[in-house]
């Protein structure tokens, strides 16, 4: 199994995932993209585009 670390955010970018939290009300989390595994392994999806919204 690949370690996949917590990003290290400066302030700015902790008060924007804030804002963020508190607007769309829930908890955000950032991982370090150099540890996630790569893309079609089956494991995490990372993706610098526009996010898909998929219904529940």
């Amino acid at each position: 199994m690949e370690e996949v670390k917590f990003a290290q955010l400066d302030q700015q970018q902790l008060d924007k995932i804030n804002e963020l939290e508190k607007k769309i009300g829930v908890t955000l989390v950032a991982y370090d993209s150099a540890t996630m595994p790569p893309q079609g392994s089956g494991a995490y999806q990372a993706s610098n585009s526009t996010p898909n919204n998929h219904p529940s």
